[in-house]
């Protein structure tokens, strides 16, 4: 008999059944040679049979199939070629094998060079059990043979059996070389097993990448096995503690850092035992260990006594949290039901409290309503808020919903608190509620945290309480105070950019666009321009000339100064077109630039010495603008000091003065009459005015009869009337 297959011998039942034998080999029914099957040998493989090609097929030219595929650890892997399997052999090829052939007997499994057969492997069980009739060993199993040898104690860390002996990890109690047993303790049915003691320890990690802990305990359990003194370290698992759990030591000897193995008497309660650099702290031991403890070693009372884990705030907090999570009941989870599953418990046949039935068959969906304010002025950017609340009387609930109003710049929160029931004092939350008999016109109530004062009542209400017996008082009128006017401070420039540019940033745009120009479309093309010197006290600077524009289109201002032979000052462009501010931060208007007025242009003051005859005929079209050359105002001033004026050119014939007038005895006339006050400008209007042709002196008499409100050319346009008379004619 063989371990893989068999075969038949000639002669025998087996070999009658079948179609004969050849050479010594069963023949199947109806064979041929050459396609005979043959016993499953080691090593040899069967064709098809009864014309069966599926596995002749299979076991064709093994050069024409390249490879395969199988399975290792759920990973697929290529085989190799089939070529390096073992060759189909045929009848003929085992006609010539003889017993001799055929593999040897071994005498143990890790002989690989022959078959350690079931009969073999009998009779070293046999064997054995003879042997281990005088030593107290016996079997343990069917296919394997342990055994161990007793050896004299050595060391104290040892379990000590009763005739002065220790169990280690043995050889071979068979010296004989047939017989080869395996090297594992093991004992048998008759003799007690040498006990394994539990120690209960723990271990403290340091957390740093977490701020609710700093360490963590890990609890283990420690074993020790007194048979051959290893250890064993298994940590205790704790749920949703996201730390890698279980074997943290298999069973082993472990040295200590002096070349001993650590053994029990290191195992002693409140102490540390060291193991590959980590310090277990024992606490305690199970019955067991703690009775062989007492029984065996020399402990005192303060090594038996039992500990206790240390407090693990994680644990706890883990613990209270699952607590929450699953359901436990009688925990507080600080949830509320929510409606809809109320009300499909309900549909679905729960019972629900008679005293709500009642209530709502009483009353149904009736609803006391109130305007309450909540003055909230008091904390940063707090405001004075309206509200309308809503008392549900069949459920005894409250609801507050936000009175909005046009382009009050608040979120449209459709609610301030949903419909529920709202404690009196919020850190008694199961305390007493608000009812419909705490509510009063002027009352304040309490909504978590928000004192809320009660100011109106609507008809219903007011019809509700009456029928109670229940004053709740007049409404309160809302008085609403003036509204406060915001007005936007615009940062001062800083020079980057133009202004315009950077006032775009503050107009509250998140993408600001291009800053739009201001452009007056009436008066495109109009320019006033003045000649002006500096103001300074150097001498080279004060023979310097300059012209002032002044583009009314876009208000905007250019200085140029022209080239003045022999200076040694290059002429050009003093300032570029740009609209410019005084010093006070005022924009620079048209209005701004007259004859004799001062002009302060970046820190440089420009005195304004005359203008263009352009610029005084379009200051004078346009008083608006330039209310120094408004004429008609000027004629009025002129008419209040007319008896003046007249006794001041009387006095100045008197006298034999000339009866012909500059501009500098006009400016001499008004100081003389009390218009000293006049403006240069003012006084150039008044000028041109009289001298329409540019003579430079004209009679005193025209400016009387200005006075006077008197035509002043009644010779010319008398002239011309009988002019355009003779040419109709």
């Amino acid at each position: 008999m063989y371990g893989y297959g068999s075969y038949s011998r000639p002669g025998t039942a087996a070999g009658a059944l079948g179609g004969g034998m050849r050479n010594g080999l069963q023949m199947v029914s109806g064979g041929r040679p050459g396609t005979a099957s043959f016993p499953n040998l080691p090593g040899y493989r069967r064709p098809g049979i009864d014309g069966d090609t599926r596995r002749e097929k299979f076991y064709q030219d093994p050069q024409k199939k390249a490879q395969s595929l199988h399975f290792v650890n759920g990973i697929p892997m290529v085989k190799s070629s089939l070529s390096s399997r073992p060759q189909t052999a045929s009848i003929d090829d085992l006609a010539s094998l003889n017993q001799t052939q055929m593999p040897r007997d071994a005498n143990q499994f890790s002989d690989l060079s022959g078959r350690y057969s079931l009969a073999k492997q009998r009779r070293d069980r046999e064997n054995l059990a003879k042997i281990s009739s005088n030593m107290s060993v016996s079997k343990i199993g069917r296919r394997t043979v342990p055994a161990i040898t007793t050896l004299s104690m050595k060391s104290s860390n040892s379990y000590v059996n009763d005739n002065n002996s220790v169990s280690t990890w043995g050889g071979n109690f068979n010296d004989d070389a047939s017989s080869v047993v395996s090297a594992y303790p093991s004992h048998d049915n008759t003799t007690p097993l040498p006990p394994v003691l539990l120690f209960y320890g723990y271990y403290f990690e340091d957390i740093i990448e977490s701020n609710m802990e700093s360490k963590r305990i890990h609890r283990c359990e420690l074993y020790f096995y007194t048979e051959d003194g290893s250890i064993e370290i298994i940590e205790c698992k704790q749920e949703n503690s996201g730390m890698p759990q279980g074997n943290v030591l298999r069973r082993r000897k472990v040295e200590k850092r002096g070349g001993e193995f650590v053994g029990i008497n290191d195992m002693k309660m409140g102490g540390v035992v060291e193991i590959y650099s980590r310090g277990y702290s024992i606490i305690g031991c199970n019955d067991s260990t703690l009775r062989f403890v007492r029984t065996n070693m020399n402990w005192t009372e303060e090594e038996l006594r039992q500990g206790r884990w240390p407090d693990d705030e994680f644990i706890k907090k883990n613990r209270e949290k699952m607590m929450r999570e699953t359901g436990t009941p009688g925990v507080n989870r600080n949830r509320k039901m929510h409606e809809m599953k109320e009300y499909m418990e309900a549909l679905l046949g729960k019972p629900k409290a008679m005293s709500d039935l009642g209530a709502f068959l009483e009353v149904g969906n009736k609803t006391l309503c109130f305007d309450i304010v909540w003055d909230d002025t008091e904390r940063l950017y707090g405001d004075v808020r309206l509200f309308k609340l809503c008392y549900f009387l069949s459920d005894d609930t409250l609801e507050i919903v936000p009175v909005h109003t046009r382009n009050d710049g608040r979120d449209q929160f459709p609610k301030l608190l949903k419909r529920s029931k709202v404690p009196k004092d919020i850190r008694n939350p199961s305390g007493a509620f608000y009812t419909w008999r705490d509510f009063k016109i002027g009352g304040i109530i309490n909504v978590y945290q928000r004192a809320m004062t009660i100011a109106k009542a609507d008809k219903f209400t007011r019809d509700f309480y009456v029928n109670k017996g229940v004053n709740i008082g007049r409404d309160i009128e809302l008085i609403r105070g003036p509204d406060v006017k915001y007005e936007r401070q615009i940062p001062p420039y800083n020079g980057f950019g133009s202004e315009e540019d950077s006032l775009r940033s503050c107009t509250g745009s998140i993408r600001p666009g291009v800053a739009k120009k201001h452009f007056h479309y009436d008066k495109r093309g109009h320019i006033t321009r003045f000649n002006a010197k500096l103001l300074t006290n150097k001498n080279d600077d004060k023979v310097r000339r300059f012209v002032i524009q002044y583009f009314l289109e876009d208000d905007t201002v250019a200085v140029r100064e022209p080239p003045l032979r022999n200076s040694g000052i290059v002429g050009g462009q003093f300032l570029r077109r740009q609209p410019m501010k005084h010093s006070d931060g005022t924009k620079v208007l048209a209005g701004d630039l007259y004859v004799g007025g001062i002009l302060n242009l970046n820190c440089h003051k420009f005195l304004l010495l005359d203008a263009d005859e352009g610029t005084y005929r379009l200051m004078e079209n346009d008083p608006a603008t330039f209310p120094l050359s408004n004429y008609e105002g000027l004629h009025k001033l002129l008419r209040e000091y007319r008896g003046m004026i007249k006794g001041y050119f009387v006095k100045e014939s008197s006298n034999g003065n000339d009866r012909q007038l500059d501009f500098a005895g006009l400016r001499a006339c008004m100081v003389d009459v009390g218009l000293g006050k006049l403006k240069k400008q003012e006084l150039i209007t008044i000028w041109r005015k009289l001298d329409r042709k540019g003579k430079g002196k004209v009679s005193w008499m025209k400016l009387v009869k200005v006075a006077e409100d008197k035509p002043i050319h009644v010779t010319i346009q008398s002239h011309r009337e009988s002019l355009a008379q003779a040419y109709q004619d």
